[in-house]
């Protein structure tokens, strides 16, 4: 995934992980998390202060199609 600056559009980080597809992401209010979801079957969460992962992906059997986080970022929340 790729992490633009919207006053500038300069691209300023890129998330690698997902193997595949990823559909969709969620960022915290703080705008500090982003969760996403991928055709890889895995949720991810990622710390945009340092634009590493937080802790090993969330395997799954299946596909996911969307991913939520809490109000506060401390609960996960997706689907298959």
């Amino acid at each position: 995934m790729r992490i633009f600056d919207t006053a500038t559009w300069r691209q300023i980080a890129i998330l690698e992980g997902h193997t595949n597809y990823v559909n969709a992401i969620s960022l915290s209010p703080n705008n500090r998390l982003l969760a996403s979801a991928s055709y890889d079957k895995t949720a991810r969460l990622w710390n945009l202060d340092t634009n590493l992962p937080v802790g090993p992906p969330l395997q799954h059997g299946e596909d996911l199609s969307s991913v939520a986080l809490s109000p506060n970022g401390k609960v996960l929340s997706h689907c298959l």
